[in-house]
């Protein structure tokens, strides 16, 4: 039960062979300088949005050189991504901070060949208001619950610690997959010793090569049961195979798990619980428990290693009713 987002593909290796040459050597020099202090995923981001954008230019622009390029023309690339690509806000301001770097970049590097080109992407396309254009799964305790009741029950070990892990930590999809065994210390906690610490610091989103390297906080009690299960498994997997390998999650072969891998775990998660599940709504999930459970906004956001509090109330999904307020008690007879 995915959720539903619209998509229409415009790129192709037909069309993308017909761009202008000239562009598509700006876009290669462009990206190889990204690449410097970029990480792969940004870099394919980048790619990606600039495909889109030359094959609209090559279809419905002449394939116009890029610095040739009018205001009024940017504007009706930017037309056609919203009303016939159908691409959401974050998409499309996604578009216009790539062509902005782009163009950036060639006002930078190519002066001296475009002594005239100036970014005007800024200036004349608005930043798109930010819509909600998918369904919002917001998981209750008793489903998560259920959920790990029945992976348990069904010995499927490595999916339920996965599972805690991802509600246990809030690690993002990608995060997860990067855990390995020797992450996770029993003796080595934090905060009042409710929360494991891994051992070092893994990489997260952010800006950067190497992203955000922050230490990771994982509730301990919540989540070791998960973990003590699965380890036995893991290492019978392993041997059974005759591999080695420090990753948390493998395949059934003994390799570390890959996100195709996970992606199937999460269509029986959705299977079971009949609702569209992905793992973002773990991530809101944990903001949301301790949230409900009075812990000070500061301490979520250094439990998350945040640089703004605001991104607390942005994951919290809880009410003033969810949360537990011991002064109550102070009002019954």
């Amino acid at each position: 039960m995915p959720r539903h987002t619209f998509r229409k593909k415009i790129t192709s290796d037909e069309a993308l062979e017909k761009v202008n040459p000239v562009n598509l050597n700006l876009m290669k020099k462009f990206l190889k300088e990204k690449s410097l202090r970029s990480s792969e995923k940004t870099i394919g981001v980048y790619e990606s949005n600039l495909n889109i954008f030359f094959v609209w230019n090559l279809e419905y622009n002449d394939n116009k050189l890029f610095t040739d390029i009018k205001k009024l023309e940017f504007l009706d690339f930017f037309s056609y991504a919203s009303d016939e690509l159908k691409l959401g806000s974050a998409r499309i301001n996604n578009l216009r901070s790539t062509l902005s770097s782009f163009s950036n970049f060639i006002e930078k590097f190519y002066d001296e060949e475009y002594p005239n080109f100036r970014n005007v992407i800024l200036k004349v396309i608005d930043p798109a208001p930010k819509e909600s254009r998918r369904e919002k799964t917001i998981l209750s305790d008793e489903q998560i619950e259920s959920l790990l009741e029945y992976l348990t029950k069904e010995k499927k070990y490595q999916q339920a610690c996965w599972v805690a892990l991802a509600i246990c930590s809030g690690a993002r999809f990608s995060e997860l997959l990067s855990f390995e065994i020797d992450l996770i210390d029993e003796n080595r906690t934090a905060f009042g010793d409710l929360f494991l610490e891994t051992t070092r610091q893994i990489r997260t989103k952010g800006r950067g090569k190497q992203g955000k390297l922050l230490y990771k906080y994982i509730l301990k009690d919540k989540f070791m049961p998960y973990y003590d299960n699965w380890l036995p498994e893991r290492e019978k997997i392993l041997k059974e195979n005759n591999k080695d390998t420090k990753a948390l999650f493998i395949k059934a072969n003994g390799d570390p798990a890959t996100p195709g891998v996970v992606t199937g775990w999460i269509s029986e998660f959705e299977s079971y619980l009949k609702v569209p599940f992905y793992a973002h709504a773990l991530r809101h999930y944990l903001v949301t428990l301790l949230s409900k459970k009075n812990i000070p906004h500061p301490l979520i956001k250094e439990i998350f290693g945040w640089t703004s509090i605001e991104m607390v109330e942005i994951y919290d999904d809880s009410t003033a009713k969810d949360r537990e307020y011991k002064e109550l008690e102070n009002l019954r007879i």
